[in-house]
């Protein structure tokens, strides 16, 4: 393969990574103990899935990294804070999914109490990724517009995604209601930022692969 063959590969797994993160969370519970007594193999595939979708989203971190400093030029600060962003939030995912895991393997061996106390940890323990998600689409929407990393119309998108992260904070306040973290703006709203974000980005930079220049440049 080419370098610009491997390049678009590397921005395509930030494509790859949403999807998988879509099926993966698709198949969790609402019923906690006997969903992870009775669906032990589903939710398992499951999180085989979101780790996949995990390795992905950080090889598009690298990708990611490397096109906002290549517009941003100088010391590449805000391209840094994106990438740190990026990291910490992936820090948060390893998290979710590592507890994820811990309550479906061996959920007969542990009463409903524990099982819920670990997927109560679980959904709380994601929501520190929004702090990360809200640097890394700000600092992407800041270097799209100021410097041209993508077009403005992308800026924009990033400015709206890095402001529906902080809504998930309503999931380490609340269990029910919009803010929870099964609610519209607790949860769907983030999700969405982050996967319309990753998704346009990724895309834009597949289209690019190659080109050293700035989307803004031409």
């Amino acid at each position: 393969m080419s370098d610009r063959d491997w390049e678009r590969l590397g921005a395509a797994t930030g494509a790859i990574s949403v999807l998988l993160f879509i099926i993966g969370f698709g198949i969790f519970p609402t019923e906690i103990q006997a969903y992870y007594a009775d669906e032990q193999s589903g939710i398992q595939a499951a999180l085989v899935l979101l780790t996949g979708a995990l390795f992905f989203f950080i090889w598009f971190l690298g990708s990611l990294r490397s096109a906002l400093r290549v517009a941003e030029g100088g010391t590449g600060r805000v391209s840094s804070i994106a990438f740190a962003g990026g990291v910490v939030s992936a820090g948060a995912f390893f998290a979710f999914i590592t507890l994820f895991a811990g309550a479906a393997f061996h959920p007969d061996e542990a009463t409903p109490e524990v099982t819920r106390a670990i997927n109560d940890l679980a959904v709380v323990s994601g929501a520190p990724a929004l702090a990360g998600l809200t640097a890394l689409f700000a600092a992407c929407a800041k270097v799209a517009l100021r410097y041209g990393a993508f077009s403005s119309a992308i800026g924009g998108l990033l400015a709206l995604a890095a402001l529906a992260q902080p809504f998930a904070v309503g999931a380490m306040l609340t269990d029910s209601g919009a803010f929870a973290g099964d609610g519209v703006l607790g949860l769907f709203l983030p999700v969405a930022g982050f996967g319309v974000a990753i998704l346009v980005m990724s895309g834009a930079l597949v289209q690019r692969a190659g080109r050293t220049e700035p989307a803004g440049s031409s």
